[in-house]
C-alpha cells in the first residue's frame, strides 16, 4: 500500500531526539537554525544546564525542516555547531562533544 502525501508529510516532522553531554563542562545552550542560514534561535534547553555525563530529550520546533544546523555552548565558552542534522531520523542520539577529526 502506497504513503499518502499526509502520511509521507507527517513522516517528515522534526523528531525528539538525545543529548548526550560526554565532554568536562556543561552544556548551556542548544540552538537550532535552518540549514545554511546562520539564524540560530533560542536554546531547546531554556535555562538550565546539562552536566558533564548527563543526558537529555529534546524536541525541535515543528516548524523547523529535518535538515537543520545546531549549535550547542558550552559552560566554558566554547561552542559546536553540526551542520545539516537530519532532524527526522528516529530515536537520534547526538554526543558531543563530538570526537576529534
Amino acid at each position: 500500500m502506497a504513503a499518502t502525501p499526509l502520511a509521507f508529510a507527517q513522516d517528515r516532522r522534526p523528531h525528539p531526539f538525545m543529548l548526550m553531554n560526554l565532554g568536562p563542562e556543561a552544556v548551556v545552550g542548544v540552538e537550532l537554525s535552518p540549514a545554511g542560514e546562520q539564524r540560530y534561535g533560542p536554546s531547546l534547553i531554556g535555562r538550565i544546564e546539562l552536566p558533564a555525563g548527563s543526558a537529555l530529550h529534546l524536541t525541535p520546533p515543528a516548524r523547523f525542516d529535518c535538515i537543520a544546523d545546531l549549535r550547542v555552548r558550552f559552560a566554558d565558552g566554547r561552542v559546536e555547531e553540526h551542520a545539516r542534522e537530519d532532524l527526522c531520523q528516529a530515536q537520534r542520539v547526538l554526543r558531543v562533544p563530538s570526537a576529534p577529526r
